[in-house]
């Protein structure tokens, strides 16, 4: 019979990624409102969009898989002690 065992990331993964996610986003998000105007006709609003779900998505995983409600591994070990 096969053990499965299920690995979820460490709890600082969540207390660095989750900062350096929101500090990335900010930083785009003042080049595309704030900034020169080259970098605010690179990017465009659909793609600023798309960016800030893509982010948002990323931290929700993040804290899923760091908080323990979603395994990041899982591990199927054979039961040795059976005969």
């Amino acid at each position: 019979m096969k053990k499965t065992r299920k690995i979820y990331l460490p709890k600082w993964q969540r207390w660095f990624l989750i900062p350096l996610f929101v500090l990335i986003w900010g930083l785009i998000t003042y080049l595309n409102f704030f900034g020169p105007q080259e970098s605010r006709e690179e990017l465009g609003m659909v793609g600023y969009i798309i960016l800030s779900i893509m982010f948002l998505g990323l931290g929700v995983m993040m804290w899923l898989l760091s908080s323990g409600r979603l395994p990041a591994y899982l591990i199927e070990e054979d039961d040795e002690n059976q005969d």
